[in-house]
């Protein structure tokens, strides 16, 4: 008898949690965050009400000499000797008009590379080889990676100008795209258009919300783990969620909530004490094209300026042809590519039985089924 139901099960999402320390030779956080060129947002929460100069020190910091640009250009601009200059300065650029998984998508990853994400006919017309993409086994999608930082990316050598020769002939489309430069310290470099670009000069947007009268976790026993103690991934995603519904301002996490269990079952995580206590926190939203340079400012800032312990999550664009550096990126159902940290004080008063280095902090990676990111 036939059936309508699918043979196989659908992908999954993969969640990846890992526990660090800053004294690490492997510096996991910095490649988890220099390694992620397209991010759209980031979100800080603090387990405790900001006074206004230390709220106005904050964000000052987060948006100082920070702006991207959005405007409509060729993929031939990319070749002139200009932006070949930016290009190796470490520029970044994503077209932001359709979706992976239906359009034809471009972006510069920061370390050099174009990789073009095209449709079957777009990839039969423009003249380059690549590669079918993993996500789409019918081979309706190809994926073309052009290095334009190789030694053969000078005008006059055959393998330039066979790319200008295409990008001035076969992919002529004019893409809106956000671009953005940035030096090492997360410093906005200024680009220059030509008028037909239509370019715009944008800042990040920046908001602030207090949250009052909340009940705030203890989050002791995810930092104090033992070597071979696996429990903590559970209090890891208890934790996680809960910063979700502090993200929604979600009335689960308010102080005196008594919602009817039969109605809703969830339960924040334990407090330090049995009895509970009213606390508050403050929630802080970046948004933009945000470069991994000044994502690392941020958190470096972060690090510095938590109270107690604090949470920072950044979401990659959805529609990216990567999440992470080399890794190919999907839609299909949701497209996340994100990652998450938390941290605590440098200054916490350690017991006689906790480990002695108290400078750890916990990464959670987030990415949708059709992403090759492990």
């Amino acid at each position: 008898m036939s059936s309508f139901y699918p043979k196989a099960d659908p992908p999954r999402s993969q969640l990846f949690m890992s526990h660090y320390s800053f004294a690490s030779p492997k510096q996991l956080h910095k490649r988890c965050i220099q390694n992620h060129p397209f991010n759209h947002k980031v979100q800080i929460f603090l387990p405790a009400t900001l006074d206004p100069a230390s709220l106005s020190s904050l964000t000052d910091a987060l948006a100082r000499d920070t702006h991207y640009y959005h405007a409509h250009v060729p993929l031939s601009l990319f070749l002139t000797s200009a932006f070949m200059q930016y290009i190796r300065n470490g520029l970044i650029a994503l077209s932001v008009q359709g979706g992976i998984d239906t359009h034809d998508v471009v972006c510069i990853d920061g370390k050099g590379k174009m990789i073009l994400s095209l449709t079957k006919d777009s990839y039969e017309q423009l003249g380059l080889t690549g590669s079918p993409s993993k996500f789409h086994p019918d081979r309706q999608r190809y994926v073309v990676e052009i290095d334009l930082q190789a030694p053969a990316m000078i005008p006059g050598k055959p393998g330039f100008d066979r790319i200008k020769w295409c990008f001035d002939n076969t992919l002529t489309t004019v893409f809106p795209m956000v671009l953005a430069s940035v030096d090492p310290l997360g410093v906005s470099l200024p680009l220059e258009f030509p008028e037909s670009a239509r370019a715009q000069q944008r800042t990040f947007r920046i908001q602030s919300r207090a949250l009052n009268d909340i009940v705030v976790p203890d989050t002791t026993v995810i930092r104090t783990i033992g070597k071979n103690d696996l429990r903590w991934r559970k209090d890891v995603s208890a934790l996680y969620e809960w910063v979700g519904l502090a993200a929604m301002q979600s009335d689960r996490i308010a102080f005196g909530n008594s919602i009817d269990p039969f109605l809703c079952v969830y339960s924040s995580p334990p407090q330090k004490t049995d009895e509970v206590v009213k606390s508050s926190g403050c929630l802080l939203e970046v948004s933009g094209l945000i470069p991994s340079s000044s994502i690392l400012r941020i958190f470096d800032t972060l690090r510095t300026s938590t109270p107690e312990w604090s949470n920072m999550t950044v979401w990659g664009f959805q529609d990216s042809p990567i999440s992470w550096i080399g890794r190919e990126h999907g839609h299909l159902m949701s497209g996340e590519n994100m990652y998450s940290f938390f941290l605590w004080s440098r200054n916490i008063q350690l017991t006689d039985k906790e480990h002695p280095d108290k400078d750890v902090y916990v990464l959670l990676e987030h990415v949708a089924a059709h992403d090759t990111h492990s």
